[in-house]
């Protein structure tokens, strides 16, 4: 209630400011001399009978009016954002980095993580797409994500960076992979001594 109040207060006195800074811009101006040699200017008529002064006109300037580029990557807030080129140009170096080409890896029971990296922080709603074998496996703003329940054999991996309205903006190339497991001819042969 008392932020109510104190809001039209203000607006009352703010009108009461408006009428009378304007109200001066119509009426006449007198030229007041006391005794003392003082002068003063005022908007009633002094006793005297004096008439008003005549003032030269205010020089009013208009403000040039400038155009604002909006800084690369705006768009939430009604400025405009990045094309689909310059956000080609700003991530072209968007690559998978783990697992590396034709890298063997040994991950008999536990997840294989998959990572990616770019130059640059991602934008708001940009994301990444990774295709496991040909097919969608998910999508993750996360630079590493774990796969799991790989069979052993060969696998490939590609990803894809899309902007918020699901543009693709970048695409790693596809790495391909092996997944390795210990079978029986792997291990070691434990004998009764403990020896091999």
């Amino acid at each position: 209630m008392k932020t109510v109040v104190h809001k039209t207060v203000l607006s009352l006195i703010f009108g009461a400011f408006l009428v009378v800074a304007t109200s001066p811009l119509t009426a006449q101006v007198y030229k007041v001399v006391d005794e003392d040699g003082n002068v003063t200017f005022t908007d009633q008529a002094p006793a005297d009978g004096s008439g008003p002064v005549e003032l030269a006109p205010i020089s009013v300037i208009e403000a040039p009016k400038y155009e604002t580029k909006p800084a690369a990557g705006e768009g939430e807030e009604g400025t405009e954002e990045m094309t689909l080129r310059q956000l080609q140009r700003t991530y072209s170096d968007f690559a998978i980095v783990s697992p590396q080409q034709e890298e063997s890896v040994w991950r008999p029971d536990g997840p294989i993580p998959v990572a990616w990296s770019v130059g640059n922080a991602l934008q708001p709603g940009m994301q990444v797409t990774l295709y496991l074998d040909g097919k969608t496996y998910t999508s993750t703003t996360q630079p590493m994500i774990p796969i799991t329940g790989l069979d052993r054999g060969e696998h490939t991996l590609k990803a894809e960076l899309r902007d918020k309205r699901n543009r693709v903006v970048s695409s790693s190339d596809s790495i391909t992979f092996f997944v390795r497991q210990p079978g029986l001819y792997n291990r070691a042969r434990v004998g009764p001594g403990g020896g091999g």
